[in-house]
């Protein structure tokens, strides 16, 4: 995709509230465009409120708002889409999946406060900023301690890089796209963190739903494919 087409995705005012496109199918095919296609699994993912959430966590995890829909509280898989071309390797979409059944419309995310029309979102574009180019998917209960995580590195480290020191091992494992990443401070939490495509920008979420409305998937698209 050309640079006025991503251009374009990023910051159209116009946003249909269902996705013109069936997300299952990008993580069934190996090729596209010229790209191989990779799936990653990063792990399950613990949701024990069922409220999810998506932000920059260097930047943004302080006063993130989770999600308007919920899911059941559990542990779900999640899994990293990678693009790979000529000359660089991308994470295209993350996938967490909440059962097999395969979705038959993909709905807008949206956070409190947010309206979407059945065609277009009133003149705004609804995604989740990244800032310094990763993305953090969790909990809201999660967030909490993660907030108070952060806060008792940063006393004990007033200049410690949150990256490198807690975050850049986990990241290496993963072949530095993505991170299943536990808390040092309650092993039982964890969250998902992830490089955003093309680096700093805006990133729709979309939930996958079934027959019968319920949700089957949720999707992040990185506006790579």
């Amino acid at each position: 995709m050309d640079f006025f087409k991503r251009f374009w995705k990023k910051y159209s005012t116009k946003q249909p509230r269902y996705a013109q496109l069936d997300y299952s199918r990008y993580f069934e095919l190996s090729a596209i465009g010229g790209m191989r296609l990779e799936r990653r699994y990063l792990g399950k993912l613990a949701l024990p409120k069922g409220y999810l959430l998506v932000c920059d966590p260097l930047l943004g995890l302080h006063d993130a708002l989770p999600y308007t829909r919920r899911v059941p509280p559990g542990q779900y898989p999640v899994s990293l889409l990678v693009a790979t071309g000529s000359l660089s390797k991308k994470n295209a979409m993350l996938r967490m999946s909440f059962s097999e059944e395969r979705p038959q419309r993909w709905e807008l995310a949206l956070l409190p406060g947010q309206e979407a029309s059945p065609d277009h979102a009133d003149d705004a574009y609804y995604g989740f900023t990244a800032d310094a180019g990763i993305g953090c998917l969790c909990d809201a209960q999660v967030q909490q301690y993660f907030n108070l995580y952060l806060e008792r590195f940063f006393k004990d480290h007033p200049d410690g890089n949150v990256y490198s020191t807690l975050f850049a091992a986990a990241f290496e494992k993963n072949g530095g796209l993505g991170a299943n990443f536990y808390l040092p401070s309650s092993p039982q939490m964890n969250a998902m963190l992830f490089h955003t495509g093309y680096g700093d920008g805006i990133y729709p979420a979309y939930w996958g739903l079934g027959k019968n409305g319920n949700i089957c998937s949720f999707v992040i698209d990185f506006l790579v494919l």
